[in-house]
């Protein structure tokens, strides 16, 4: 921190008292830079810059180097599905890589680059909670072989993100509402409704204890539901109720932009999957959709968190640590 503030001070004057400040002197300008290069070290050596689209390698987000052998977790909803991953740590890119597991209660992917070299992993902080108007640092734009930071400060209390809309989906689609009936249409192929042996024809009774007559009930029954979590369905199979339990999958798009959003850059800034969140930190950092998935850095260099969302024109949320080491043993077991 005492670097920090000396390398700052030592700006200082090189700053002119104008009202339009120079590019080198603003938040994202060399000189800001030149303060924080220990932190943007560690960014180019234990985080990775992910790409989805083959060998053009456009930032699609930021990844966190978390073993020795290679293991980076990243947004999951940015590169889940996507077949040509092939990602950057340091100067080096790496095309064989795998996806482990998701955690998609967090949208938290894990990757492996398949290789027989040693990486260096972040070092996460002890400290399981972090104080507002703490700075932060975070990947900010990236070239072919250079991090470059972007820096801010927590701007708000550690809490829940709860979803307005329901963030699940039961894997049917429904035909027109007959009688207080609601038939199912079609079952999406590997759906949890799929897997769990709902069939075209079945009348769904109720969810989650609540009886179904409309498509509003359907609804209510997933609001505050997680992917992965189980929901209690039951159906009429002719003259028979059937009980299942069904798997619920992410909702693939987002929820509708209000007219703040648009304002703030709506679908080309912000985050897909930016709410329905256990836990976040809440910081200001002013990022973009393709920066998140990276490491959220404090003056220490330690990492206090994942940038998981890019939430809002002045809202960037990360998940703390104490929930990412558990994020991150879950996946390495499966």
């Amino acid at each position: 921190m005492h670097l920090i503030a000396a390398s700052l001070i030592a700006c200082a004057p090189l700053i002119s008292a104008q009202t339009s400040l120079h590019a080198d002197e603003r938040i994202n300008g060399k000189l800001v830079w030149q303060a924080f290069e220990p932190q943007r070290l560690i960014l180019q050596e234990s985080s990775a810059v992910i790409y989805t689209d083959g060998r053009s390698r456009i930032r699609k987000v930021y990844g966190i180097v978390v073993s020795r052998e290679g293991h980076i977790v990243t947004k999951a909803s940015e590169i889940v599905g996507k077949k040509n991953i092939t990602l950057r740590i340091g100067k080096n890119v790496y095309e064989n890589v795998e996806i482990v597991g998701c955690d998609h209660k967090w949208d938290v992917a894990l990757l492996k680059v398949v290789s027989n070299e040693h990486f260096t992993p972040v070092d996460f902080t002890e400290a399981s909670e972090v104080a507002q108007g703490y700075w932060v640092v975070s990947n900010g734009s990236a070239s072919r072989s250079q991090r470059r930071v972007r820096v801010g400060i927590i701007s708000a209390e550690t809490r829940e993100i709860r979803s307005t809309v329901s963030s699940v989906i039961l894997g049917v689609q429904l035909g027109s509402e007959k009688k207080d009936q609601l038939q199912i249409k079609q079952v999406s192929k590997e759906s949890g409704a799929e897997k769990a042996g709902l069939k075209v024809g079945d009348v769904l009774f109720s969810a989650g204890g609540i009886k179904l007559t409309e498509r509003s009930g359907l609804v209510k029954a997933m609001i505050g539901m997680y992917p992965g979590d189980l929901l209690s369905v039951e159906v009429m199979r002719g003259d028979k109720k059937i009980s299942f339990e069904v798997e619920l999958m992410p909702r693939t798009s987002g929820p509708k932009l209000t007219r703040n959003e648009q304002m703030s850059g709506g679908a080309l800034s912000l985050s897909k999957r930016r709410d329905g969140f256990p836990r976040v930190i809440h910081h200001d950092t002013p990022l973009t959709k393709e920066s998140v998935g990276g490491p959220l850095l404090n003056l220490e260099g330690k990492c206090i968190g994942m940038n998981i969302a890019r939430a809002s024109r002045v809202a960037t949320y990360a998940i703390p640590v104490r929930e990412l080491r558990e994020i991150v043993a879950d996946l390495r077991a499966e």
